[in-house]
Parts: C-alpha cells; sequence; structure tokens
C-alpha cells in the first residue's frame, strides 16, 4: 500500500517541479528506510522501515515511466517501455538467490546494507548523470482543483480506463502464480526449494522474451493489436494451464510450461498497453504514470487477497486463478476496444 500510494503523490510533484528532484527524494527516503530497516531492534521498527522504503521506493516506476514519455514522445515510447519490460523480471528472479546468499553467509541485516548501498550508488548516479526532462513543468499540478481535473480527464479516456485494467488483471494473474506457486510447486507437487528458485527465473524469461517481441512489432502492428495478441496468448495458455489442473495432470511442467506462455503473453501486451494508456496524456505525464501504477497495485492486490481468502491454494486453484484474470482482461479489452494511441493523440 506504501509503494502504490506514495506514486500518487510523486507523480503530480514531479509535473509541478520537475522528475529529477523528486526522483531525488524518492532516493533520500528509500535510504531512511533502509537504515531504519537496519538498525531495527523490534518486528514493528523493522516493519515502518520497510513501509518508508516502499514509500521511497513508489518514486521509481511512476517517474521512470514519465521520463519515456518526457524524451521518448508517442512514436517511441512504446518501444523503449518494452525494454524496461525486458529488464524489470531480472529483479523478481535474482533478488530472492542474492538475498538468500546473503543471508547464509551473513545475516538478515546484510540484505539492509546491501540495499542501502543500491539507493546511495543510484542517488549519487542520478544527481551527477541524470538531467531534468519535464521541460514543460505545470505550476498548478498540486492544485486540488487541477487535481481533480485531471484525474476526471484520466479515468474518463476510453484508453486509458481499458489498459489500466487490462494491465492490473495481467499482474493479478502473475500475483496470483507469485504467491502460491510456492505451495503447489513444492508442497504439492515435490519441487525442491533450488529447483523452485530456478522456476522462477523460468517463468521471467517468459516475460522477458515476450516484451522482446513486443519491441519487434510495436513498429509494424498497431498497438491495440499487439496488445490483443498478448492477451490472446496470456488466455490460451492459462486456459491450457487450467485445464490440465482440472485433468488431474499432476507435474511441475503441467504449471510452468502453460506459465512461461501466460507471463510471454504479459510480456507482449504490457508495453504497448502502458503506452497506449499514457501518450493521451503527456502534459500531465508524471499524474497519468502515477496514476496506471496505483491502480495495477491496487487491483492486483485486491485480487489476489480475494483469491487467497476464498479458496485453499492447490494446482487447480492456482491455475483457474490466473486463467481467470487472464480470460477477464480479453474480455475487457474486447468490450472496451481502446483505440490506437495515433487516434488519441490527434484527438487530444
Amino acid at each position: 500500500l506504501a509503494f502504490a500510494a506514495s506514486q500518487l503523490v510523486y507523480g503530480s510533484a514531479s509535473d509541478r517541479y520537475g522528475r529529477r528532484p523528486v526522483l531525488i527524494a524518492g532516493l533520500l527516503t528509500f535510504i531512511a528506510g533502509g537504515a531504519l530497516s537496519l538498525f531495527a531492534q523490534s518486528a514493528e521498527m523493522l516493519i515502518l522501515g520497510r513501509i518508508v522504503q516502499g514509500i521511497g521506493g513508489g518514486a521509481g516506476p511512476a517517474i521512470g515511466r514519465a521520463m519515456v514519455l518526457d524524451v521518448f514522445g508517442r512514436q517511441r515510447a512504446a518501444r523503449v517501455m518494452a525494454y524496461m519490460t525486458i529488464a524489470t523480471p531480472l529483479a523478481p528472479a535474482i533478488a530472492p538467490i542474492i538475498g538468500g546468499v546473503l543471508q547464509d553467509a551473513f545475516d538478515w541485516r546484510a540484505v539492509f546494507v546491501v540495499l542501502i548501498a543500491i539507493g546511495v550508488f543510484l542517488l549519487v548516479a542520478y544527481r551527477l548523470l541524470l538531467p531534468e526532462t519535464n521541460v514543460r513543468r505545470d505550476a498548478g499540478a498540486l492544485g486540488a482543483t487541477q487535481i481533480s481535473k485531471n484525474y476526471r480527464a484520466l479515468f474518463s479516456n476510453r484508453s486509458f480506463l481499458a489498459y489500466s485494467l487490462v494491465i492490473g488483471l495481467m499482474f493479478s494473474g502473475q500475483l496470483v502464480f507469485i504467491s502460491g506457486s510456492s505451495f503447489v510447486l513444492i508442497d504439492e507437487l515435490g519441487l525442491s526449494a533450488r529447483a523452485f528458485g530456478f522456476s522462477f527465473g523460468f517463468v521471467a524469461i517468459g516475460i522477458m522474451g515476450g516484451a522482446w517481441l513486443s519491441s519487434r512489432l510495436i513498429d509494424r502492428w498497431q498497438d491495440t493489436r499487439v496488445v490483443l495478441l498478448g492477451a490472446v496468448v496470456a488466455t490460451t495458455a492459462s486456459a491450457i494451464m487450467a485445464a490440465l489442473a482440472w485433468s488431474d495432470v499432476a507435474s511441475p511442467w503441467a504449471v510452468l510450461l502453460p506459465m512461461f506462455f501466460t507471463s510471454a503473453g504479459t510480456g507482449i501486451a504490457r508495453p504497448p498497453a502502458m503506452a497506449g494508456a499514457l501518450i493521451p496524456f503527456q502534459h500531465m505525464a508524471g499524474l497519468a504514470s502515477a496514476a496506471l501504477g496505483f491502480a495495477q497495485m491496487i487491483f492486483a492486490t485486491t485480487y489476489n487477497i480475494a483469491f487467497s481468502s476464498l479458496v485453499a491454494v492447490d494446482q487447480v486453484a492456482l491455475a483457474s486463478g490466473v486463467a481467470a484474470a487472464a480470460f477477464a482482461s480479453l474480455l475487457l479489452l474486447l468490450i472496451l476496444r481502446p483505440p490506437p494511441a495515433q487516434a488519441e493523440t490527434e484527438r487530444s
């Protein structure tokens, strides 16, 4: 919640004051949260430190997407976001491995030493290397009237509404897999802890491969076609996973192989969906990026909490939860039928 909600503050603030100072403020907050966690003497203090880290960490995605629009505009934004999508899955793929090594070699505090060091490195690098990209600052961006007007414009826009829901639903399926796969793959299907770690990397490669394909298709196809292709791939693969589970095919590969292609579909759809949602709002890119990130996180978290509270996690439930999210994303895309970004930009 801290990570998601903080993006809303950073987005509007970066429209008002510029991307660079707000991003630096987020990094300073992230470092402070790491220090609180490092020296925590109780669980409550550790949780507080993590909340502060979440507040600081929200600056990265909110402002990063806005900077892409600042620098690359409509023509190249989707391709650059595809490159970002290729890189992003590396974090959840390698972070547990690095964390485990640090835990074994030292103790849990070593994790926060590394996080603080990363924050300090990025802070120094950004101060030395990162120019300001927001050349159209809005002096009224933090005013209540302007914020209200901007949010009405966002959520009355068919492209933003459609693509934010599609991204949120696709991420919901990914989050169901992330939170429930250990119970299925290790406890139910007998995968070793080490093999389970590599299975996360395998699924992450699916997202990266899909994003790479998306970067190739974006220049040739309209963004709406690329998003639709990704939704169809994700829905088909997750439906196969659900069919195998309901048919009692109890194998790790019956989960991992379809999930690989489900993730690939997400990787295909995500970059043009992000670009399609944000391109009509280049004049308030920070707020639009923040609202998109917040909506995705809250939607996916709510879906995952509801899923976990309603069903006991097993292979059938996991596959069904992922498939339901993918099917809903495809259905919404077909119902809302967002126009191509070019048409949205011309109307704006």
